[in-house]
């Protein structure tokens, strides 16, 4: 029999022999109750952990009064039980009756105060409610002397907290001083635990990781891995948190091989826990899933992104916000798959049971908006899609403030909808604030700045304004020459953006040149994303028809309808403007068989819009125009005819 099980077995023997000596709630209780609750505790026994505790708290308030401080003790431990059993609500009410306690004490008890103060400031955290918990934390930075160089134990904690608060707010520069100062005092201090040590490694990592700085990012958060290993052993909880670190900056990188290995070593960890601890255990399986749909994986990813919604709803209820978002990330990969209906189907499940939750405003809340806003905008209902974005940016400056990056990126959604919905003022309004946050929080290095600068451009070449466009691409790639060398889609992009306004201003040099490099950094990622590679194929089709290069024309555009068709199947509204860009180059090419492409375009335009659509007539009319430019007057003709034939239908409806 293992040792704490011969010592769990004589406590539990010593603890009824007192029971049958002494009366209930008697002082002489506590000690074994204590010592029962802190083993259970420790094995994640919490169902057994309760009663302990609740009749440790009827002992203290029978001996000493509902006021004394080792009654706030007692309840501070409830409150921790509270939050390992991911209810942040209890906990905070529970340190709430603590901390009135404690303060009645005055000076007395000031860092017994500050330490308490810490652990509400976390529950805060823990449920978003960032502004409460940065007073929280203040408050306590004042208890325990106003110092933030001083370096015990619980101002270490406090700077840790107050970092975490910070990262919440998109203040990542505040963030990363705190914990550096925590650094360096702990080279100095060699007594501080190894525990404390790799929490601060581990919060710097993350704060490197937020700022695109990975590779400081990677070597903080192994040193905390090993760290905490040294600390509570390979297999505890809290090193599987530093594999799955590891995994994501790993992703963030695109390696995504490297990233799915380490999150399964994290979860081999949660797995053997995964009775007492299910929400972490689903958590790792969500991210998890992620890594898998990035890699192209989508079955896979759905498989495992509903076992971690199971996990949820059999451990929490139908109603959690962490099934919300569970939910949320399937509806997401739906989406991406042009799986509208069940994401749909997933995605109002998440939204009715966010708004179920009342007043709530959290970031998960925002998160669950904004996907519903992207089925929307897939669906191309942009006003419904513009909606639910400004709902999720309502909710992430209510909690996070106006200049977090949350913010930022789903300003950059906003501006994708208005855009969309033809109204580019606003658009350009909404992304330049978007870039404005991304520098001001995240430096001017960061991928996130290129990405909007890129934004920009395109919005400039659609504007008609190239020569612009061309100037920023080129700043773009003299400012982030790292970053678009560890982002090859991004480059593709910047390239592909740089290709169309050169096409738009009619230098035709640059252009085949530029979209063949776009393509061979596409190339890699294909296969998961085969949709990538449509404008660089339509816009060298559009080059080698300016240049009557006709076989270079035909093959590119051949190209183009085979990916199109395996990005949307033969018959789908979206092969149009493939199908008519093909048929436009057989006209031009004089191929014997061009009204046989041009058939298939009409047909397309017939299933969508309807055989006496406006749509359908004006295609009509196009290619009438492209056979009467090619000579080929018999064909020009006929489809003059049919398109004046439902025009005529229509004037006589009219008339009626």
């Amino acid at each position: 029999m293992p040792e704490h099980d011969v010592h769990e077995s004589e406590r539990l023997q010593k603890l009824a022999n007192l029971r049958s000596q002494v009366p209930a709630r008697d002082p002489q209780l506590f000690p074994a109750l204590q010592w029962l609750a802190k083993l259970y505790f420790d094995q994640h026994r919490y169902a057994e952990v309760r009663p302990l505790l609740d009749e440790s708290l009827e002992i203290r308030i029978a001996a000493l009064g509902e006021g004394h401080y080792q009654v706030a003790d007692i309840i501070a431990q409830l409150a921790t039980l509270e939050m390992e059993l991911q209810r942040p609500t209890a906990a905070i009410v529970l340190l709430r009756r603590a901390q009135r306690i404690v303060e009645t004490y005055g000076d007395e008890r000031r860092v017994h105060l500050a330490i308490l103060l810490n652990q509400l400031a976390e529950a805060l955290y823990a449920d978003a409610r960032y502004t409460e918990a940065m007073d929280h934390c203040k408050r306590a930075l004042e208890l325990l002397g106003g110092k933030i160089h001083t370096t015990t134990p619980e101002m270490m904690r406090t700077r840790n907290n107050l970092a975490a608060l910070h990262v919440a707010r998109g203040e990542y520069y505040l963030a990363a001083r705190l914990l550096k100062l925590n650094v360096q005092i702990m080279k100095v201090d060699g007594t501080v635990n190894d525990l404390a040590v790799s929490t601060t490694l581990n919060n710097l990592a993350e704060v490197f990781r937020l700022q695109g700085q990975h590779r400081e990012a990677w070597n903080q958060a192994v040193k905390a891995l090993w760290t905490r290993r040294r600390a509570v052993g390979r297999k505890h909880p809290l090193v599987a948190q530093s594999w799955a670190n590891l995994a994501t900056i790993r992703f963030d990188d695109g390696r995504y091989k490297a990233a799915e290995s380490l999150f399964k070593r994290a979860l081999a960890i949660r797995e053997a826990r995964s009775q007492s601890h299910p929400a972490l255990h689903a958590e790792m399986l969500r991210r998890l899933a992620e890594v898998v749909l990035a890699a192209g994986r989508s079955y896979e990813a759905e498989s495992i992104y509903r076992q971690a919604a199971d996990i949820y709803e059999k451990a929490f209820g139908p109603n959690d916000p962490h099934l919300a978002l569970t939910l949320t990330s399937l509806g997401r990969l739906h989406i991406e798959c042009g799986q509208h209906g069940s994401a749909q189907q997933v995605l109002s499940r998440a939204v009715e049971i966010q708004d179920s939750r009342r007043n709530a405003r959290d970031a998960a809340i925002a998160l669950t908006y904004s996907t519903y806003g992207n089925l929307h905008a897939a669906r191309n209902n942009f006003e419904q899609a513009e909606l639910f974005y400004r709902r999720a940016l309502d909710v992430q400056r209510d909690v996070l403030g106006g200049d977090h990056p949350d913010v930022a990126t789903t300003l950059v959604l906003v501006g994708d909808a208005t855009v969309a919905r033809g109204d580019h003022a606003t658009a350009e309004k909404s992304y330049r604030k978007a870039l404005e946050i991304r520098r001001k929080q995240l430096g001017e290095a960061h991928k996130s700045v290129a990405e909007g600068m890129h934004r920009l451009a395109k919005l400039m070449v659609a504007d008609k304004e190239s020569e612009r466009a061309i100037e920023l691409c080129a700043a773009i790639r003299k400012k982030h020459v790292r970053t678009l060398g560890l982002l090859p889609l991004l480059h593709a992009d910047v390239l592909g953006t740089l290709a169309d306004a050169q096409l738009a201003l009619n230098r035709l040099d640059d252009v085949e040149s530029l979209s063949r490099e776009e393509l061979a950094l596409r190339e890699p990622h294909q296969q998961a994303r085969p949709g990538e590679s449509v404008p660089a194929l339509s816009r060298l089709t559009k080059l080698y028809l300016r240049q009557m290069q006709f076989d270079q024309a035909l093959e590119s555009s051949q190209q183009l309808v085979t990916l199109a068709e395996r990005l949307h199947g033969a018959k789908h509204p979206n092969m149009i403007p493939t199908v008519e860009q093909f048929a436009e180059v057989r006209i031009a090419s004089g191929d014997d068989d061009a009204a046989d492409a041009v058939e298939r375009a009409m047909k397309l335009r017939e299933r969508k819009f309807g055989a006496d659509s406006d749509e359908l007539t004006a295609a009509l009319e196009r290619f009438a125009n492209l056979f009467h430019e090619a000579g080929r007057e018999h064909l020009a003709d006929e489809y003059f005819t049919r398109a004046s034939n439902i025009r005529d239908r229509h004037s006589h409806a009219l008339f009626v």
